[in-house]
């Protein structure tokens, strides 16, 4: 089986990283909590034109990258995939550069530096292979990509990529998360995503 990842928000958790960056950067009070969404409400809210919470993204998914976490499961997941010789790329829609950053960080590297920071590549960790990496400058490219690849299941937490109308009709569309929603099969963990496409393990 071919399967296709998403990676920001699908295999990278971000969930801490928000709040974590924006109180260490000076972006939000030291005192705040809260996920990524209340994060956005309370920086949208001081700059309703964007900029600080754009800066925080920039941040987050470039230089501070290093506060991100991989989701629980995910490495049971391609274990799995490993064990029945299943072929994982990733796909992943990334700019090279982030908005408002003055230092203009590599987005791509910076993801790649975390990804072998994590033992993506590592045989004896996740058993990825770099090559099988593919950013794509827009949505539509990612599309492209995924049709390309030939995927029989593609994992993506944006069900706008999924319902995307050149998104191929045979490719098994999972989307991850946990707001509730009735177009696509759904799991709120990668545990639960091993479950349903591996039963048996």
């Amino acid at each position: 089986m071919r399967i296709g990842i998403d990676l920001d928000n699908t295999l990278i958790c971000y969930d801490q990283a928000f709040q974590r960056v924006g109180r260490e950067e000076g972006l939000l009070p030291a005192s705040f909590e809260g996920d990524k969404a209340a994060v956005k409400r309370a920086l949208l809210k001081r700059r309703p034109d964007g900029l600080l919470w754009e800066m925080l993204q920039g941040l987050v998914y470039g230089r501070r990258i290093d506060a991100a976490t991989l989701f629980d499961g995910v490495a049971r997941f391609l274990a799995v995939c490993r064990a029945r010789g299943n072929s994982v790329a990733i796909v992943s829609h990334k700019t090279e550069l982030a908005h408002h950053d003055p230092l203009r960080t590599d987005l791509r590297e910076a993801a790649f530096q975390w990804m072998e920071d994590n033992r993506f590549f590592d045989p004896a960790g996740l058993g990825l292979q770099r090559q099988n990496v593919h950013f794509e400058a827009t949505r539509d490219e990612k599309i492209r990509r995924i049709a390309a690849l030939g995927f029989d299941l593609f994992v993506d937490d944006l069900a706008e990529v999924l319902g995307h109308e050149q998104m191929p009709t045979a490719c098994r569309k999972i989307l991850f998360g946990h707001e509730p929603q009735e177009r696509f099969e759904q799991y709120a963990s990668w545990h639960e995503l091993c479950d349903a496409v591996f039963p048996h393990n």
